[in-house]
């Protein structure tokens, strides 16, 4: 019986689709990227330099993070789902006699959209406590009065682009001299259906039958019997001479 060969899926049979950024983005031609079928497309995430898209050498440190939601045809769109800023850029920052003021929490934009903010302050000479904490309160602030006031995308916006970093500068020099100001990184709140419960198959693992412990049984010890000497003829002269001896004359 002749066995048909398995056949193995080539990359030349891939498929190409073009990646278009979302509406604040103005739905431009981002990138492109390759699939064996539609549906191993949905939900991949994809990783941008911002310069690709601006062509601007000034943001080739921040990455935006795309995540595909649907295909038309040979175009795939995306939403946002956060951005950073690489973690060499912010090291540059850092020098002696400086500190680092770090501010991470929640916000809600107008349209309910859920997402967390990170950003950084470095200060220009060594801070206080009490300024340490008045530059954390000033960010937080009006970072999520920014975003409660303003709908995810446009906000996002001013982001990237660095026009909140340069604000948030001029609020933190009536508090100290500030050096630098980056809002380095957004994550969106996602919330996928879970509803479903799938049956993961678990390992078999192996069962080892237990062997009982090996009881020491203490045996009584064997009394030897006692050996009984069978006098011999010599033995006997030689006691009759030693008492012939010792009898008195």
């Amino acid at each position: 019986m002749a066995v048909t060969p398995k056949k193995t899926l080539t990359w030349k049979q891939k498929k190409w689709y073009a990646v278009i950024a979302p509406n604040f983005l103005n739905n431009i031609h981002a990138a492109e990227v390759t699939a064996y079928e539609d549906d191993k497309l949905i939900n991949r995430i994809i990783d941008i330099p911002l310069k690709e898209l601006t062509k601007d050498m000034g943001h080739i440190y921040t990455t935006i993070r795309l995540r595909v939601t649907d295909i038309e045809g040979k175009k795939a769109n995306t939403k946002f789902i956060g951005h950073s800023v690489a973690r060499e850029y912010m090291r540059t920052l850092v020098r002696r006699r400086r500190d680092v003021v770090d501010a991470v929490f929640d916000a809600v934009s107008k349209d309910g959209v859920e997402f967390r903010i990170k950003a950084t302050a470095v200060s220009e000479f060594r801070c206080s406590e009490a300024q340490k904490k008045a530059i954390r309160k000033a960010i937080t602030m009006e970072l999520a009065k920014r975003a409660n006031a303003q709908n995810f995308g446009d906000f996002v916006r001013e982001v990237i682009f660095g026009h909140s970093a340069q604000d948030l500068q001029k609020i933190l020099h009536t508090i100290t001299p500030v050096r630098k100001v980056e809002v380095w990184k957004t994550e969106l709140k996602e919330l996928f259906d879970t509803e479903e419960k799938l049956d993961v198959p678990q390992s078999e693992e192996p069962q080892y039958e237990r062997r009982p412990r090996r009881q020491e049984t203490q045996q009584p010890a064997q009394e030897e019997p006692a050996q009984q000497q069978e006098e011999t003829p010599q033995a006997q002269e030689t006691e009759e001479r030693a008492e012939a001896q010792a009898a008195p004359a």
